[in-house]
């Protein structure tokens, strides 16, 4: 490729970039998305300085606005070196800081956060408790993304999106959300519903000349024909028809199986062999639908099962099952499909940060000096007081860069009352001691924090291998280019990037979500990472996604970004060079954790499930994270936020731990087995 084509693209544009990395890549170290940079080929796009911290208007920093590349921390030095067992070869004596707490938690993300608040109701305002979060922000995977100028004020969401299905959450979250101020009806209200109506915007798919001979958009609003759709398009004519059949027809693919033997058969089968051995599919329709599950499930349809696939639902079920819906889930669904089988809410439950809104809610009940103001409008626009979050009078303290590197009881775990925990703060090590614990970090981490554990725990505690995604935040001068081809979002079938598509239009207090096409706006580019049609298992794809994760330059994936804009947008006036105002990638190597699923899963759901092993209380010490769900979702972070604590403090196990997890126990029906 050459500079003039890239200096077309703006790659010589000296914008805003960000990249950053999750904590942790390709196991326990973190591989920083600086060092990835500058690889073999013409200069990469330039970054601004890399900066501790931006600083807010009262001073101090503030990383949500951080500019510039994160280079490596203390976190990517002792990571590698836990991973590998050579940390404590040179780590020093620690020191003791003197602190003793009635609670300290590992992790400050939305479990973390809200173990916190659940120990803090069961054990009254005195109670003293430590967060402690290896990262410089709180929230974890609910990441939030701030883009100020001088026009207004944008703001996005890096990870964690949206409370998906409210209704559906057990009591314990719904309180809990509750509790800190949290309202899902007034989204009512937030969220515009009619702003695509109103700005006559739909949906596109893209086809790239690499992977189909000729780039091709299609567009449509409402209910696509995708004969029309795909009328010009290098995909041929009766592939088109079959598309379109599996779509919207009302083709019994399993005839002359009673609706048990299909479901049956579904158990057994992948997405992609019931479109192809049953459908009919042939290679290009499958092409063109392999990553329709995605976004939804960060990976293909090669490896999400068929029975999932129609509870989904996805295309080519409308005349296998008639009618569509059981009066009840069948049990081997996945827990995604039981938790929603009853919701019928819509996607609108959605923060302009995404669920760092939830976390920052957290913040305010936990410490209200730290982030004044009253309702849940006021929690997007109010910044908190990073000075705020560890003070020595403080009943409860986070505190940021500070990850924990060994938990150890004082004496026997079976035995024992205190736990010391030993954490890394400005490249020396600290022990605080404590009452309890939660480790509210990812499964994968905790054997290397401790040597307490049997080997059955270890074992299971690793197997929680999470699926690698990736969401970009790109800000634009504005939509114009969107409103002139009437498209809200796009899906790339092929294409490095999978969707970009327009932010959600929630505007909350003083926040506005920019209505009008001439406003600056945020874009929302994802992708799983993966190996499509690989036919392998998704925690196997998920190993391989995150090598490509990690590999990939942020050089190339913005080269990508804008070519990709370009080639689907220039001719409705987009200028890559001109109007990317800046670009944020949130990479996460351990993003969604993996909940099990057929036909992968033969020990699902009947049992014994690995994530009961792994999340076993040993001594003074539980564990509060989505893996122990296994679950990719605000309720289910709570949920086990409130498991944790009880295990800790006698209190009664809430619905959530009936049973398997999210699922009630009561509503598991025979599935016509």
């Amino acid at each position: 490729m050459s500079d003039s084509t890239r200096n077309e693209l703006g790659m010589d544009r000296k914008i805003t970039r960000r990249d950053f990395m999750d904590g942790v890549a390709l196991g326990v170290g973190a591989v920083a998305a600086g060092s990835l940079l500058g690889a073999a080929g013409s200069a990469p796009a330039q970054a601004a300085p890399a900066q501790p911290g931006a600083v807010s208007r009262r001073g101090g920093v503030y990383p949500p606005g951080r500019d510039g590349m994160r280079g490596q921390n203390q976190l990517d030095n002792f990571g590698h070196q836990l991973r590998a067992g050579t940390f404590w070869d040179n780590a020093g004596e620690p020191q003791a800081t003197g602190e003793t707490y009635d609670l300290v938690v590992v992790g400050g993300g939305i479990s973390g956060l809200a173990a916190a608040r659940i120990f803090q109701q069961q054990a009254g305002r005195k109670a003293r408790i430590l967060v402690l979060e290896a990262l410089d922000d709180v929230g974890g995977h609910a990441r939030r993304n701030d883009f100020s100028t001088t026009h207004r004020q944008l703001i996005g969401y890096g990870g964690s999106q949206s409370l998906d299905a409210p209704s559906s959450f057990a009591p314990v979250a719904k309180k809990l959300l509750d509790d800190v101020g949290i309202e899902p009806e007034r989204f009512e209200k937030y969220f515009d519903k009619d702003f695509e109506d109103r700005h006559h915007l739909g949906s596109g798919v893209f086809l790239d000349k690499e992977s189909w001979g000729a780039d091709f958009l299609g567009r449509w609003h409402g209910t696509p024909d995708y004969r029309k759709v795909l009328a010009g398009s290098p995909v041929k004519a009766a592939t088109r028809a079959k598309i379109e059949e599996i779509y919207n027809g009302k083709v019994d693919y399993l005839a002359g199986l009673t609706r048990a033997q299909k479901k049956n058969k579904l158990d057994r089968i992948t997405y992609l062999e019931f479109l192809r051995d049953h459908a009919g599919a042939d290679a290009d329709a499958l092409k063109y639908l392999q990553t329709v599950s995605n976004g939804n499930w960060g990976y293909g349809i090669d490896a999400i099962g068929g029975l999932d696939a129609w509870v989904e639902p996805f295309p080519g079920f409308r005349g296998t099952f008639q009618p569509y819906w059981d009066d009840k889930p069948d049990p081997r669904m996945a827990p995604t499909a039981h938790k929603l089988w009853y919701a019928e809410d819509e996607y609108i439950y959605h923060f302009p940060e995404g669920n760092a809104g939830v976390v920052y809610s957290l913040v305010r009940k936990l410490l209200p000096e730290a982030l004044p103001g009253k309702g849940m409008q006021t929690i997007t626009t109010n910044r908190i007081r990073y000075g705020r979050l560890d003070q020595s009078g403080n009943r409860v303290r986070i505190r940021l860069n500070a990850p924990a590197v060994r938990i150890k009881h004082v004496g026997d775990p079976g035995t024992a009352t205190k736990v010391d925990v030993t954490y890394l703060e400005k490249g020396k090590l600290r022990v605080v001691r404590a009452a309890n614990v939660v480790m509210a970090c990812q499964n994968s981490l905790i054997p290397y924090l401790t040597d307490e554990l049997g080997d059955a725990q270890r074992e299971a505690l690793f197997d929680s291998r999470r699926l690698a995604l990736c969401y970009t935040t790109v800000e634009v001068r504005n939509w114009k280019a969107f409103k002139k081809a009437e498209l809200a979002h796009v899906r790339y079938p092929t294409a490095y990037w999978q969707s970009i598509g327009l932010d959600f239009p929630v505007s909350m207090g003083r926040y506005q979500f920019p209505d009008k096409p001439k406003d600056r706006a945020l874009l929302h580019v994802t992708s799983s990472f993966c190996k499509p049609g690989s036919g392998e298992h998704p925690q196997d794809q998920a190993a391989y996604g995150r090598r490509q994760l990690a590999g990939t330059t942020f050089d190339e994936m913005e080269f990508r970004l804008r070519d990709q804009l370009a080639r689907t947008l220039g001719r409705f006036g987009f200028d890559p060079a001109d109007d990317i105002l800046s670009i944020t990638v949130n990479r996460w190597a351990h993003g969604y954790a993996y909940e099990y699923a057929r036909p992968w899963d033969k020990f699902w759901p009947a049992g014994p499930l690995p994530s009961h092993v792994a999340r076993q209380r040993w001594g003074r010490v539980a564990i509060a994270n989505t893996d122990s769900a296994p679950r990719a979702y605000v309720d289910a972070a709570i949920g086990m936020a409130a498991r944790a604590v009880a295990e800790l403090t006698g209190a009664r196990l809430p619905k959530v731990a009936n049973g398997v997890d999210g699922i009630d126990p009561r509503k598991l029906g025979s599935g016509g087995r």
